[in-house]
């Protein structure tokens, strides 16, 4: 079993896999639910189809949630459960593709990260894991025009409509992570 480290925070259970195994091990270890296997079974792509079934076998470790999220980034897979809204991502360090800085966020934010010990991996995480948790709501969610991540949270704007995901980051000297909730939901 290649469980690597697991957590808590504001109520979020958190574990991070790190992909060893076969994939024939992983299906025998992860405890899938039948509609989720279909699913996987239809990944064509072997690796992506590995990082997700390790996602759950670490879901798998974690007490249950009402709710709970995913995430991948080869050899790292993670997962969170919560009794509410939840996201996670993961992504292993690794160069910040350049094309898409511009591409996922405002002047302000490029401000902001001249101005802080953040890495673009991490404005990358705190829209990802909003994504996440918005998606349920929301359709055609746009990085760079309705998130705004200010080092703390992340602000989603649609209209008359605000949201606001608290976020909190864990980092490895191989990954860095982000699990977030909706603002209303955190225990200070």
């Amino acid at each position: 079993m290649s469980l690597s480290y697991t957590g808590e925070w504001n109520g979020i259970a958190w574990a991070v896999w790190k992909i060893e195994e076969s994939e024939e091990h992983l299906w025998k270890i992860a405890n899938i639910p039948p509609e989720e296997e279909k699913y996987l079974q239809q990944i064509s792509h072997q690796r992506r189809r590995l990082e997700s079934i390790a996602a759950r076998a670490a879901r798998a470790c974690l007490p249950p949630g009402s709710f709970f999220s995913l995430s991948h980034s080869f050899p790292w897979a993670a997962a969170a459960t919560a009794p509410v809204r939840v996201g996670i991502d993961i992504e292993r360090f690794r160069p910040f593709p350049a094309q898409i800085w511009s591409y996922f966020t405002q002047d302000f934010e490029r401000q902001t990260f001249e101005h802080s010990n953040f890495t673009k991996w991490h404005f990358w995480c705190a829209k990802e894991v909003s994504f996440k948790i918005l998606r349920s709501k929301y359709d055609n969610i746009s990085f760079s025009r309705e998130l705004v991540f200010d080092g703390e949270r992340v602000i989603f704007k649609r209209g008359n409509e605000q949201r606001v995901v608290r976020l909190h980051f864990i980092q490895s000297p191989e990954w860095l992570m982000g699990l977030g909730i909706f603002e209303e939901s955190a225990v200070d």
